[in-house]
């Protein structure tokens, strides 16, 4: 009996012949013919006959047959046979399709069970409260806009979750989840019930819990009407208020905290590619976090970006070298940026501004504070220190004053300020005062450690011509060291104009070498803001 049984597609009675041929077998079960003796006998090429067999028909054995339906497995050529490489489970292939179309539909069944208990417990609040622009905190009003401003991340207000995103919500995954978490917690935006199954937390039994993963839900804005009105409604409310001259007061506070939060993300996220770029995964960590937050007090994202470049080449190099472990190479990174910022702020080095790597694109916050919030044509090489915190209708018109009108609108200021006493004024402007315009008593009352005093020495510059700078500071110093008896502990520097970057650098530097006296800058912004909390005396000196 023939291993083979033929079913062959050609009524043509060669062609049956050839398939007969090819497929014949002994009793031992080897095949009766070669596949050159079945070419020769047809006039055709052996090259061709497996070929020309496998295309009219299909052999069936008796011997190998399915496990499950007991039908023989089928073959084409006798190459697949002999591997038999297409039925080690022991099925046929239709037995194996038919498994997983019921695989699928019991997927698909326990899917709808699954999306009929989401849109139960996630159902889409039709009339609840909309946010209002100017009662948000800064960090939640631009999150709530970069989350649903792109209209490639959202779709009729429904914003995609923030893992597929094409632009990045933030510059770190770690700065999203906490970005999202604050949204959800104030209950500007909710988990829509479109969101992917596996976003959403299951219970062992199957049955859906309260928890998600904030990455890879989608959201939808708190308010009512359509989705996608909500959205708009928002954008547009935030619209007047976007650039920062038109920022609320509590914005303006906010915004030194909220930048450098943004700042470190910013810089984690290029330390992180940097090292990848170099062979070693590395996971910031609270250390990461205080490094890059001390290293932003000082220098700019795009100097950051210097020392983290210099670490990274420098920890690959350790590896290589000393043949320590990747991790360990990794995290040597986080110690080489905090040493060499130190270095460099003492040594007072002239630290390049990295440009930002095409690779490592801005994200979409990122995008709303730098580029429309804060105008800056170089996000790279911005600090706050170069910005004052000012908005319109706060600025003072120092041009009506003299220099001698600047110092007595000061020394009224610190006479009428709570914990100063004993204010003094030398009443003869520009005179050779060896540093000190006005001076008081600066108390400090702690119910713990009882209280404490000051000698304070204010220098008052009128300078609306050019800043302060750094080796007006330094005069400022070497003129007050002439009063030791008994020396001051703080000089403050109050001027009308600003403070050069390298002055404030200066002021730091020395500051944090524990000398004293500690130095304090008051620019106009300060004063404008202190003013402003006293009207009278913004009448009295006629300053508006």
């Amino acid at each position: 009996m023939s291993e083979f049984e033929l079913e062959v597609n050609s009524e043509d009675a060669e062609v049956g012949q050839i398939c007969s041929m090819y497929w014949l077998t002994n009793e031992d079960g080897s095949f009766a013919y070669t596949v050159k003796a079945v070419g020769e006998r047809f006039g055709m090429p052996a090259s061709r006959v497996s070929k020309f067999v496998a295309d009219s028909c299909v052999a069936r054995s008796a011997s190998r047959c399915c496990s499950e339906c007991g039908q023989g497995f089928t073959y084409r050529s006798r190459a697949e046979w002999t591997s038999g490489v297409r039925f080690w489970s022991g099925r046929c292939g239709a037995c194996v399709e038919r498994e997983k179309r019921v695989q699928e539909e019991e997927r698909e069944r326990i899917d709808a069970v699954k999306r009929a208990a989401v849109n139960s417990k996630f159902a889409v609040e039709e009339d609840g409260l909309a946010p209002r622009v100017d009662s948000l905190d800064l960090p939640a009003a631009f999150a709530l806009a970069a989350l649903f401003e792109d209209a490639e991340e959202i779709s009729a207000g429904i914003s995609i979750p923030t893992v597929d995103r094409v632009d990045r919500l933030t510059p770190t995954p770690d700065y999203d989840f906490k970005l999202l978490e604050l949204l959800v917690d104030q209950r500007l935006v909710q988990v829509h019930p479109c969101s992917p199954l596996d976003s959403f937390v299951w219970n062992k039994d199957g049955t859906l819990s309260d928890s998600y993963y904030p990455a890879l839900a989608s959201y939808y804005m708190s308010g009512s009407g359509s989705l996608g009105n909500r959205v708009k409604q928002y954008l547009a409310n935030l619209s007047p208020l976007l650039s920062r001259e038109s920022w609320p007061d509590h914005w303006v506070e906010q915004f030194s905290s909220f930048w450098f939060d943004l700042a470190v993300s910013e810089c984690k996220a290029y330390l992180v590619y940097m090292l990848q770029r170099h062979g070693l995964n590395f996971t910031p960590g609270r250390k990461t976090d205080d490094v890059l937050r001390h290293a932003l007090r000082w220098y700019s994202i795009g100097q950051v970006y210097y020392f983290i470049w210099r670490a990274a080449r420098d920890s690959a190099a350790y590896k290589m070298r000393d043949g320590v472990p990747a991790k360990q190479a990794a995290n040597s990174a986080i110690t080489r940026i905090s040493a060499d910022v130190e270095r460099a702020y003492a040594q007072g080095w002239d630290v390049s501004v990295y440009r930002r790597d095409s690779r490592l694109p801005l994200s979409t916050l990122s995008h709303i504070l730098f580029s429309r919030a804060l105008k800056l044509e170089d996000p790279m090489a911005y600090s706050p220190i170069d910005l004052p915190m000012r908005r319109v209708g706060l600025e003072l018109a120092w041009k009506k004053i003299n220099a001698d009108t600047f110092e007595r609108l000061i020394f009224q200021l610190l006479t009428e300020a709570e914990g100063y006493e004993n204010v003094d004024w030398l009443m003869h402007t520009n005179a050779p005062d060896h540093g000190r315009d006005v001076s008081a008593i600066r108390l400090r009352r702690d119910p713990l450690s009882g209280h404490t005093a000051q000698r304070v020495a204010i220098q008052c510059k009128h300078w609306l011509g050019r800043p302060v700078r750094a080796v007006d500071v330094n005069q400022s110093i070497v003129s007050l060291s002439h009063w030791q008896n008994p020396p001051f502990d703080v000089l403050v520097i109050a001027t009308s104009g600003r403070f050069t970057s390298d002055a404030v650098a200066w002021v730091e530097r020395h500051n944090s070498s524990g000398m004293r006296p500690i130095i304090e800058i008051w620019n106009d912004a300060r004063l404008e803001v202190l003013l402003n909390e006293r009207p009278h005396l913004i009448a009295g000196y006629e300053l508006r």
